[in-house]
């Protein structure tokens, strides 16, 4: 994923799709154009030092069905 407003969104954060099906209520083929909302260290320059938590989907943007 991309983390947007970070860095001018360059950095990637690997993710395990079990975590962001579990936050969007969708299956991994489901995912797509959805976004979600995620807790991060302000400071982190790197996707390691993120420490990415509470994980929930961004209500009223993801038009797609479940």
């Amino acid at each position: 994923m991309s983390v947007e407003g970070w860095y001018r969104s360059q950095i990637l954060a690997p993710v395990d799709t079990a975590i962001t099906e579990a936050a969007a209520g969708k299956l991994r083929q489901h995912l797509i154009e959805t976004q979600l909302w995620v807790m991060a260290r302000l400071a982190a320059q790197s996707a390691e030092d993120l420490d990415l938590r509470q994980w929930n989907i961004c209500q009223g943007v993801d038009s797609r069905a479940a």
